[in-house]
């Protein structure tokens, strides 16, 4: 089945939300039916230890930073291309704004932000980082254990939507999705395409349930 429309500029799919609300899981299943290429911050960063292991927390954030410099060209390169991107990131809401303005304005941008309650966002990184199922380079249970001494604070409220004027669709993963798959693609493939020179699109903000 045909998902994008063909002739609209390349899409660009920002999948975001807090750690542990499932934004990989959810990037994944919609890369495949899209047919568009999945670029992850954490995988370049994996790949990028899998060459040259890091050797302490301090180490594999400044290696952090350095992913960050090489997802946003891949993903300038892609958009170039005319292929299009799903971008998998932790974006921090009044800090990669920047970053992505450039990208919207030849492509045809929407924005997912996965959703849960704070609670269980909590509850769900706790246990992530405890069942150490990620690759060893992020460190996880020193970055869990200064977060419990209170030696590091998350401010939460980095994680909101982004402040871009794009479609933003609130997918909320406490079980399942919600909007269902079915519904995600669809507001993708409907996203409206930006007029010429135009870096935003208009808001469009669908609710979890709404679809």
């Amino acid at each position: 089945m045909q998902v994008l429309p063909p002739g609209s500029p390349p899409p660009l799919v920002l999948v975001h939300g807090a750690p542990a609300t499932g934004k990989s899981t959810l990037a994944r299943r919609i890369a495949g039916p899209l047919r568009l290429p999945l670029l992850s911050r954490d995988a370049l960063k994996e790949a990028m230890a899998d060459r040259t292991p890091f050797e302490s927390l301090a180490e594999s954030e400044r290696f952090g930073l350095a992913s960050v410099g090489v997802f946003y060209a891949v993903a300038r390169e892609l958009l170039a291309a005319g292929t299009g991107v799903v971008l998998d990131n932790v974006f921090s809401r009044g800090v990669v704004e920047a970053d992505l303005r450039p990208l919207l304005i030849a492509s045809r941008a929407v924005q997912l932000y996965c959703t849960l309650p704070l609670p269980e966002v909590q509850r769900r990184y706790a246990a992530r980082y405890e069942r150490g199922e990620r690759h060893p380079c992020h460190f996880d249970g020193e970055r869990l254990a200064h977060v419990r001494s209170g030696e590091r604070r998350i401010d939460w409220s980095r994680f909101a939507p982004l402040d871009l004027d794009l479609p933003t669709l609130r997918v909320d993963t406490t079980d399942g999705y919600v909007p269902d798959l079915d519904a995600v693609l669809a507001f993708i493939r409907d996203a409206p395409v930006p007029p010429p020179g135009q870096p935003d699109p208009a808001v469009t903000s669908v609710s979890p349930g709404a679809q």
